[in-house]
């Protein structure tokens, strides 16, 4: 099994089953769920995203006695992304059984209920399906480059094609730049005067050209690097001082995993920050108000609720698209991208 699933929490209907045991084997962190309805073995990856688990045996059992349907109702009811494996061969239990019913039971997951269905041949094959599931809901897919990318032919052609790609360059002024300068480092090197001199480099992308190659990296490109800047400079969200608790902070169980969690003297208040980086929605606003359901659920934040603090839910974004939460005890914040980014920095260089 993947070894990249260490220590990745994952919630479990049966954590004492055959195969919640094996991937805690294989360095899962794996937690009972509290709160569930039939059963079934079912895994809540995150608070949008779960998973059930049916043999080909429980499968057609679910067909028969209904389960199959009032289960897929309860996950289309409760989860954004709900998917059923079915492990096993199915065909080898058709007899006695329509294998039309299996079919339309099937087509019936995804056209009618919503739900995506992923076939495996037996446990370890569903324990990697569900580690990576797991890995790039938790931790985030590798990003995907929209260019579309042919396989080089050899070292000229790699350095051809990192050319390439700087502003205003096509095949040909690639070669004749990396012809004329010797290297993709002498490329980079090059003052604007020297990139000019080239025949079809005029000042501006001979600009351009420069600033693409020296130009500091400056972005946030992830939650967590959101997360970061906040940690490093908290002044960015509270006016006054807030010092930080906890980040990716379970209130109870791992369904409920908010950003980070603040402590604010002054106000004498507990403060969970639900962070984005894109636009506000509906959807985020309900997310944290489940978070402050559940915020008696921790430890952490009891025990000051216990010696009279408040707890109050805090949104905050880069995006500076205004946003007015129709539950007033919800604040939000739009974060100023740019210093957000110098923070960033701020911190990485330390």
């Amino acid at each position: 099994m993947d070894t990249n699933v260490n220590s990745l929490p994952l919630a479990a209907t049966k954590p004492d089953g055959p195969l919640a045991r094996y991937m805690a084997e294989h360095g899962m962190e794996i937690l009972p769920v509290a709160e569930d309805e039939g059963d079934v073995d079912r895994y809540v990856v995150s608070q949008r995203l779960v998973v059930e688990r049916r043999t080909a045996t429980s499968f057609l059992a679910g067909i028969m006695d209904k389960t199959l349907f009032t289960s897929a109702i309860f996950l289309r009811e409760h989860w954004e992304l709900p998917i059923l494996i079915v492990e096993g061969e199915l065909g080898n239990y058709y007899s006695g059984f329509s294998p039309q019913a299996i079919r339309g039971a099937l087509t019936a997951m995804l056209i009618e209920y919503g739900i995506s269905v992923l076939r495996t041949e037996g446990m370890e094959e569903t324990a990697e399906i569900l580690g990576m599931l797991t890995r790039q809901e938790q931790v985030g897919i590798p990003e995907i480059s929209l260019v579309p990318k042919r396989r080089a032919e050899d070292l000229p052609d790699r350095q051809r094609r990192v050319v390439e790609m700087l502003p205003g360059c096509g095949r040909v002024l690639a070669r004749s730049l990396l012809h004329h300068f010797g290297s993709v480092q002498a490329v980079a090197d090059a003052s604007e005067e020297e990139l000019r001199a080239l025949r079809g480099i005029g000042a501006r992308t001979a600009a351009e050209i420069r600033q693409v190659c020296q130009a500091l990296y400056e972005a946030i490109d992830s939650e967590q690097e959101f997360e970061d800047a906040i940690e490093h400079q908290p002044s960015l969200l509270f006016h006054h001082s807030g010092r930080l608790l906890a980040r990716q902070h379970a209130l109870g169980t791992r369904e409920h995993l908010v950003d980070l969690v603040f402590l604010d003297e002054q106000e004498r208040e507990i403060v969970l920050v639900e962070l984005k980086t894109g636009r506000l929605s509906r959807e985020h606003e309900e997310q944290l108000q489940r978070y402050l359901d559940h915020a008696a659920d921790s430890p952490l934040v009891a025990e000051r609720l216990q010696a009279g603090y408040a707890v109050r839910g805090l949104l905050a974004s880069l995006d500076p698209t205004p946003y007015r939460p129709r539950n007033r005890e919800l604040h939000v914040a739009h974060v100023n991208r740019e210093k957000a980014i110098r923070a960033l920095a701020d911190r990485n260089t330390r």
